[in-house]
């Protein structure tokens, strides 16, 4: 009996002896850097020491040391949640918690995180888990250790030159730098004013015209919009009788449709409308016919088409196609005899849009 009792006393010595330098070697404690120790810092400490880890909190990571965990807060308490290890001689980027969510939900992700990067810090080396322990005869088979956090997919910043703690940039610690603005989409204009000149033709010939536009656009694809064509270069028509000299002028409403959107470089604007078209004829007669001027207005239905380029912000290059016809056609006559009929009407012209 007396010896069993010496073995076991000098077994249980020889285990405190090489279990005394173990509990000597205790774990770095968890920093917690907050430049300003908002209610997340305060929430995020209190629920690491609640669950027996040794915390400290710190204004920046110059005071933090090298060795353990070291956990981030953002400035503002809206930015991820980052968490550092210091225990590979290098500060590498292990996990992180992004900004969703109410602030407990956040803290105890981030304590969870904390606790098992902990656990598997504290783990054996090539160990697949904790060894168990053996109480006498038996052994107890304790929980595995929770599975290694995967770190997230950030690679630490390049270092800079004299920087004193590790090899990750002080500026890795500096509170986040505000979102780069991001530039407004462009906005439709509302009024466009064009000038253009018109090469046109029609039944008695060829003709110049230039051609001014307002358009109104209340809707981003919708408008209304007025159109002057006035004539500047008109055909003449010759026979036995004399000649004539014609000239026809359009003033029309239009509805204005933008099948793309008017703010890209390159548009497409689509317009049908009626107008009204005022037409002269100057005669100038052979003996022993007399000279006369006669004039009229009809009605026109017609459309068009622009072509756009823009050049820059507020001003844009046309290339436009216009098409009508004129109701009732007006006859054009020499001494009773019908020689034209001013019906149809085609046009293209070239031109500027200054968009405001």
């Amino acid at each position: 009996m007396a010896s069993s009792i010496g073995c076991a006393l000098v077994a249980s010595l020889t285990f405190a002896a090489f279990a005394a330098p173990c509990s000597a070697d205790e774990a770095p404690p968890i920093t917690v850097v907050a430049g300003a120790r908002g209610a997340l810092a305060y929430r995020l400490s209190q629920e690491l020491e609640a669950a027996g880890l040794q915390v400290r909190v710190e204004a920046s990571p110059a005071a933090a040391g090298s060795g353990g965990l070291l956990i981030v807060i953002p400035e503002g308490e809206q930015g991820a949640i980052e968490i550092w290890s210091d225990s590979s001689g290098r500060a590498d980027l292990v996990a992180s918690v992004a900004p969703d969510g109410p602030l407990d939900t956040r803290v105890l992700r981030a304590a969870e995180l904390v606790r098992a990067l902990r656990s598997t810090a504290g783990a054996p080396a090539g160990a697949a888990g904790p060894a168990p322990a053996a109480v006498g005869p038996a052994a107890a088979a304790v929980a595995p250790a929770p599975a290694p956090v995967q770190p997230s997919p950030v690679a630490p910043p390049a270092a800079l030159p004299g920087e004193a703690w590790g090899s990750p940039p002080l500026r890795a610690w500096a509170p986040p730098s505000p979102p780069f603005a991001v530039p407004a989409a462009p906005r439709a204009p509302l009024v466009e004013v064009g000038v253009a000149i018109a090469l046109g033709w029609q039944a008695p010939g060829a003709s110049l015209a230039l051609d001014a536009s307002l358009r109104i656009w209340p809707s981003a694809r919708i408008g209304a919009g007025l159109l002057a064509d006035l004539s500047i270069i008109g055909p003449e028509i010759e026979a036995a009788e004399g000649k004539v000299r014609f000239r026809r002028s359009l003033f029309g409403a239009e509805l204005a449709l933008a099948p793309i959107e008017r703010s890209r470089r390159f548009g497409l604007v689509l317009s049908p409308g009626v107008g009204l078209s005022y037409v002269s004829a100057s005669g100038d007669a052979r003996p022993p016919y007399i000279d006369s001027d006669e004039s009229t207005f009809t009605a026109l239905v017609y459309g068009r088409g622009e072509a756009r380029f823009r050049l820059i912000d507020s001003v844009v290059l046309t290339a436009g196609a216009l098409g009508g016809a004129a109701i009732p056609p007006v006859d054009i006559r020499f001494a009773g005899r019908v020689i034209s009929t001013f019906s149809p009407l085609a046009s293209f012209s070239f031109g500027v849009v200054v968009q405001r």
